[in-house]
């Protein structure tokens, strides 16, 4: 899938840019995608709303926060986009629209690894922004909570607490869901719009097939990850009719296992909708917590 984005192909952990490198930026992108052969990933909405109210534990290892492809372009939904904005004082009136996800070996040693975030901004259908993270992972030592710190720590002297809120939140958000594609009961199927779209058009005359090809260019292929609809324990309508409507919150965290409880496992406990029915507006902004030792 292509996409014509400005993006910064610097190697600095973050990096604002518009206007003059725009065509450059939009061709090393995009390139850089199409030879790693991209994939386009887009999560359900039900997968969305229970990423939104779910937390991370920042002691789990960097090494499970694996992008399944060397090339990705997380498209977010609706919620997602609601819920990650870029910071309002650089970007006024955009919204995410995704994030290209680059990852692999970096030289330098065996184990070193690095994961790329170039978080694509738009103005209703215009794409004219981009936000750059990048930082280096050992896949064995580094924990969430100091790749994170990292990637935003090293660019202090240039955000602002807004925009820091807004690009911690963004990233816990891609790490979630690399986090939820990990586990082995990870919902993913595939979607072939494209591909099916143009087997149709080899059967078709010369007009229906020239209709059908122009509207096939705005069509792509995709994963799409995620429960179809939100498990019913997430929409629990427990605790009384008095308790005002709230999620309680879920969390990827390690949970024991094995012989002796001597084993580590990965789990992923959903949130649950308190009185769901009267609920009105829209998932809280998503946070971080560090379980406890």
């Amino acid at each position: 899938m292509e996409r014509n984005f400005p993006v910064n192909e610097h190697d600095d952990p973050v990096t604002l840019r518009n206007g003059q490198t725009h065509i450059a930026n939009q061709i090393s992108v995009n390139l850089l995608y199409c030879l790693h052969k991209g994939t386009v990933i887009e999560a359900t909405p039900a997968l969305e709303s229970l990423l939104a109210n779910s937390d991370v534990d920042l002691g789990l290892p960097m090494s499970m926060v694996a992008p399944p492809y060397a090339a990705q372009y997380l498209h977010f939904g609706e919620l997602a986009m609601r819920h990650l904005t870029p910071p309002a004082s650089s970007m006024p009136g955009h919204v995410f629209d995704g994030a290209f996800c680059f990852f692999g070996p970096r030289a330098g040693g065996p184990g070193r690894w690095r994961l790329e975030l170039i978080l694509i901004s738009k103005r209703g259908d215009r794409y004219s922004g981009q936000v750059t993270l990048a930082g280096e992972t050992d896949r064995g030592n580094t924990s969430v909570g100091q790749w994170m710190e990292w990637v935003l720590g090293a660019a202090d002297g240039r955000l602002d607490d807004d925009c820091r809120e807004a690009m911690h939140a963004v990233v816990s958000y891609v790490v979630k869901l690399f986090l939820y594609m990990g586990l082995k009961n990870a919902r993913r199927v595939e979607r072939n719009d494209r591909d099916d779209a143009l087997k149709r058009a080899k059967g078709l005359g010369e007009r229906k097939r020239d209709r059908l090809l122009k509207r096939t260019a705005s069509l792509y292929n995709a994963i799409l990850v995620g429960p179809e609809t939100l498990p019913a324990q997430a929409t629990s309508c427990g605790g009384g009719s008095a308790v005002a409507p709230h999620w309680r919150r879920g969390h990827f965290r390690m949970q024991p296992c094995g012989p002796g409880w001597q084993e580590r496992k990965l789990i992923f406990v959903a949130p649950v909708l308190i009185n769901a029915e009267h609920l009105q507006g829209g998932a809280p902004v998503p946070k971080t917590y560090c379980a406890d030792a």
